[in-house]
């Protein structure tokens, strides 16, 4: 069974569509997600030649002051100018195939009609542009299917919906996504794992001493000026130590490490 147009080639399965989302989720903190199933689109694009000119605004003798030429993409859903997918479907139309897909899809349905299609494109062009419509010139345009996976995610109550391209397999909506706060537990496993490595107790003891002593030294600068603009007044309340480098990865893995070397002496002593 054959498209009405040539389809973009898919180069990404549906599963490493997913693999590559949930990647990019746990690399953001977000781990166990569940996804919504994976659904494949077909959705209609232009892809056009673009010629508008600006003139000089004369009353009945206006000369053409300026040409600009150049190709862009229209969603043909959507009709929206799509400058993004310009290049895509640019260097990758003449490897799209006839034939459908495998497996289920679901071909979206082309609003431009093909006797109005030059007409809304230039339109469309021309809004894109802010140029007036008689101003715009259409040619050489190409109708193609470009494949979209489309899936998504709730996370803490909000769904983030992703399209990923079958074609290059660029994730849509994957930015939108925050980055999620690791709780002290996930931090003292990752920590441990890594202490693993006598290259990171080094590592990991040389940041938290910088830190620390940075903390400290700022601290007291801090309050050394404040002494020395209170001289002869009466001092402010003292403020609270600032105790928030404590929180820091390095300076938690200083102390597991400490708490592990006691734990060790103390088995030796038993031993002994």
């Amino acid at each position: 069974m054959y498209l009405g147009n040539p389809l973009l080639p898919i180069n990404v399965t549906a599963e490493s569509a997913q693999e590559s989302l949930l990647k990019k989720l746990t690399q953001k903190n977000w781990h166990e997600v569940e996804l919504a199933k994976i659904k494949l689109d077909l959705v209609p694009y232009f892809l056009f030649n673009y010629h508008y000119y600006l003139d000089n605004g004369g009353d009945g003798k206006s000369t053409i002051k300026s040409t600009v030429h150049g190709t862009l993409a229209i969603d043909g859903h959507d009709i929206s100018v799509r400058e993004d997918m310009t290049d895509l479907i640019k260097y990758n139309w003449k490897k799209s195939v006839p034939e459908v897909p495998r497996g289920e899809f679901d071909e979206k349905w082309c609003n431009i009609e093909k006797k109005e299609q030059d007409e809304v494109l230039q339109l469309t062009t021309a809004e894109h542009f802010e140029v007036p419509k008689q101003n715009v010139v259409i040619s050489s345009a190409r109708k193609f299917f470009v494949p979209l996976y489309k899936t998504s995610v709730k996370l803490e109550g909000r769904e983030y919906p992703f399209i990923i391209n079958a074609v290059d397999g660029t994730i849509g909506g994957i930015k939108e996504v925050p980055v999620r706060e690791k709780g002290y537990l996930e931090i003292t496993k990752e920590t441990v794992r890594e202490l693993k490595s006598p290259k990171a107790w080094v590592k990991y003891s040389k940041e938290a001493l910088t830190e620390g002593t940075t903390a400290i030294f700022s601290g007291n600068s801090a309050k050394s000026k404040e002494k020395s603009a209170s001289d002869g007044k009466k001092s402010p309340a003292s403020k609270p130590l600032d105790l928030s480098w404590l929180d820091s990865k390095p300076v938690w893995a200083l102390i597991i490490l400490l708490a592990i070397l006691l734990i060790i002496m103390g088995l030796l002593r038993l031993k002994l």
